[in-house]
């Protein structure tokens, strides 16, 4: 806290903080003034740790004679830094700390030998990890007697080592957790600064208990940012896709639009990842839906993003630019994999000898490693689904029969580290339970190629593949079901497989997103009824490309130009097409109670490979237009 404010200490401590760490490094703040809030700290039931400027012997003297229960060390970089600090932090036989009268003795009622004890006993020594030499020392740090914690601090971390700011690089993540690791080694407490929520899921994972939740600014800012929000919210025009609609047919073009509602998207998107268990990890991947907008109101929710181009890469950068990202694709270039490595993408997914080989040439070019995942088409059997990726000859990954020069490779080019195996066979799977037979495959394929190969794997990625049944959308995958059996089955995981990752596009984004065009015609050709919109597979493709009659429902508009005939399906079987000149551009098939030129026709679950799939310019007619619902 940087805010020299006692009363927001009492607010910290009624909100249920255990420990509020009061920053005089950053803060100009009084002496008198951190006094009143350790003060304020005690009376409201949260331990009060003080941040000190430097390490000052008599700053951290005069902060516990204060009251200040915890000492917190900035730039930490040797072990002569952690023991100045517990010299004046703690009584002889552990320290030299100089002893004082007053509030610390309870002004005479504590006794010498009492208090001594006592003070060595709660006080909470804290080094901050913030530079590169420590890194060097890190184990002579953390076995420095009467340290008690440490706390990372990858901002000013990255700044020194090289890559400012970027707290997701490789190099950062990395260095984290090297001083995690240390932690673990050493019996030592380590606490994590989780900088989105899905971190919070990660570290928990790892066993980690404290957790630095945030700063008082920025929560404060984001409070009062949401607040007016929601205030907006009720007072704004549109707040729903019907709204959206009505607002449309309202306007003289025809109505022709997207309408995503991202309040829905986050709260289904919160849902999925609060019901993973631990161990497991949601990226979204771009691929379905990639603007901006879906990308920054996942952020935070997700795990991260997954990416398959330079064009993704640069819009996640935009529009998300801490997230962590994973890069794949079937075929990227140097270019893209170059990017990607400057970057500080988390992980590459690679799916041949060749690409290995130029993810080693950007990562050799820019002196850095890259972790990398191998991609293998598996020889299956796989459940049924829409579209196979794997158990099949397609252009998907590594052939089973080429991953020995492919583990070789990733184990001996430079610049490249293999950290697991990445195994996405199919997409549109309906059934939580041959999904997790799928994953149980899985499990028993990599800890083959383990012992075989003699390599153990960090990260496995399971890929995508949770589907949408267009066909019964009141019948959705069962997500719970299937994360209950996902955490029966992981407990049957090797424990070094720290992160088994989900990279889902269409499950996350698909129902929050409607495409709503007019219906420009209506006719009949040899004996059977058409619809004609004003609108196509140039603006939503899937229908075509998955050949299937999609979802729809109509909105009445009684509005008609008065002398102008009005034709109409009652009762009757309709094909829904565009305006394009083929006969493929068609939507649905479906019976109809009633339809006439002038209504809305509305395709449900069109958030997902709609708009970003389609050929728009086909005919150069008009794009639709693209609303987004924000929370």
């Amino acid at each position: 806290m940087a805010t020299p404010s006692p009363a927001l200490v009492e607010m910290v401590g009624a909100a249920g903080y255990d420990v509020v760490i009061l920053d005089a490094e950053h803060a100009l703040v009084s002496p008198e003034t951190l006094q009143d809030m350790i003060r304020a700290a005690e009376v409201s039931g949260v331990a009060p740790w003080v941040r000190v400027p430097e390490h000052d012997p008599g700053f951290v003297l005069r902060a516990l004679d204060g009251g200040a229960t915890g000492i917190v060390v900035p730039h930490v970089r040797c072990r002569a830094d952690v023991e100045a600090v517990v010299r004046a932090a703690r009584y002889a036989p552990e320290g030299m700390r100089s002893l004082n009268s007053g509030r610390m003795v309870g002004h005479g009622r504590v006794d010498l030998a009492t208090h001594v004890v006592t003070a060595n006993a709660r006080v909470t020594i804290v080094a901050m990890i913030e530079d590169a030499e420590a890194l060097a020392v890190i184990d002579e740090i953390v076995t420095t007697p009467g340290l008690d914690m440490v706390l990372e601090g990858a901002a000013d971390l990255s700044q020194s080592l090289g890559v400012p700011w970027r707290t997701r690089h490789p190099l950062v993540r990395r260095a984290v957790e090297d001083v995690h690791a240390a932690c673990e080694r050493h019996g030592v407490r380590f606490c994590a600064l989780p900088r989105v929520p899905a971190d919070v899921h990660r570290w928990r994972a790892r066993g980690v208990r404290d957790l630095v939740l945030g700063e008082e600014r920025s929560l404060a800012v984001r409070a009062f940012r949401s607040r007016v929000s929601e205030v907006r919210g009720h007072s704004r025009e549109l707040r729903s896709h019907g709204e959206v609609i009505e607002h449309a047919v309202a306007a003289p073009e025809p109505v022709c639009l997207f309408s995503y509602d991202l309040a829905a998207l986050q709260d289904h998107a919160r849902a999925v990842v609060g019901a993973l268990p631990e161990r497991c990890r949601m990226f979204y991947a771009v691929k379905a839906n990639s603007d901006e907008r879906v990308i920054a109101a996942l952020d935070g929710i997700v795990a991260g993003f997954e990416v398959a181009s330079g064009g993704e890469l640069a819009v996640v950068g935009e529009a998300a630019p801490d997230a962590a990202v994973l890069l794949g694709g079937p075929v990227p270039t140097d270019a893209e994999l170059a990017a990607g490595v400057a970057a500080g993408v988390t992980r590459v997914h690679i799916e041949s000898l060749l690409g290995l080989h130029r993810l080693s040439a950007a990562a050799t070019a820019q002196d850095t490693t890259a972790d990398v995942l191998l991609r293998v088409n598996l020889a299956g059997p796989f459940p049924a689904a829409t579209l196979a990726m794997a158990g099949r000859p397609t252009q998907f990954g590594f052939d089973e029969a080429d991953l020995p020069a492919a583990v070789h490779a990733a184990t001996a080019l430079p610049g490249l580290r293999l950290a697991g195996f990445h195994l996405h066979s199919l997409s549109n799977n309906l059934s939580p339970t041959t999904h997790l037979a799928m994953l149980g495959h899985y499990r028993d394929v990599v800890v083959g190629w383990e012992e075989r190969f003699g390599v153990r794997a960090e990260v496995v990625n399971v890929g995508g593949g949770i589907g949408v049944d267009y066909a019964a959308l009141d019948t959705p995958f069962d997500w719970p079901a299937f994360c209950r059996g996902l955490a029966d089955l992981v407990e049957t995981f090797p424990p070094h497989w720290r992160e088994i990752d989900f990279e889902c596009g269409r499950f996350l984004v698909a129902r929050c997103g409607v495409y709503a065009a007019e219906v420009l015609d209506v006719k009949r050709t040899h004996g059977h009824a058409y619809a004609l919109l004003r609108g196509g597979t140039h603006h939503f493709r899937l229908p075509a490309s998955w050949q299937h009659s999609h979802p729809f429902h109509v909105v009445p508009v009684e509005a008609w130009p008065e002398g102008r005939p009005r034709p109409e399906v009652v009762d009757e079987e309709v094909t829904v097409c565009g305006e394009l000149c083929t006969p493929k551009d068609t939507l649905a098939r479906a019976p109809v109670a009633r339809l006439r030129a002038g209504d809305v026709v509305v395709f449900e679950a069109a958030g997902a490979y709609g708009w970003d799939i389609s050929h728009h310019d086909f005919l150069r007619h008009p794009h639709p237009q693209r609303v987004f619902l924000g929370p």
